[in-house]
């Protein structure tokens, strides 16, 4: 294969997403960063993520805050990041890094949050 036309991938990060992308920057793959610790230290992962409300619903063009937490197992949780949510449809809803939604059109779409460790919580929104 000639060496002009390999694909060159470059790398950009932001605090939740590692995004690669092509030669003219269009993203082609992402994934989520986490953060785990191991068994034998004094710090432990999140076993869960638990949200106030498990379904939903906003407005158009409003906004509501997502009240959810991270859920630890035996040992203290040490944080490297807060929380961080997902739309499974960003023309319905947006999210915001601080947990807010915003209704962009009428629909039904999932929110995830997402704990340091990968773990998430799915939750049901409806924008009205």
């Amino acid at each position: 294969m000639p060496e002009e036309s390999k694909e060159k991938l470059e790398d950009a990060e932001d605090a939740y997403n590692k995004l690669a992308t092509d030669e003219v920057k269009q993203k082609i793959a992402a994934s989520k960063t986490t953060h785990i610790f191991t068994n034998g230290g004094k710090y432990g992962n999140a076993k869960a993520v638990k949200a106030k409300k498990a379904n939903m619903s906003v407005k158009k063009g409003k906004t509501f805050k997502i009240k959810a937490s991270e859920v630890k197992a035996k040992k203290p949780l040490k944080k490297h990041r807060q929380l961080c949510y997902e739309s499974s449809n960003a023309k319905v809803a947006v999210m915001t890094k601080k947990g807010f939604i915003k209704g962009k059109s009428k629909g039904t779409c999932f929110i995830y949050a997402y704990a340091q460790n990968g773990i998430y919580k799915k939750i049901k929104a409806t924008v009205k």
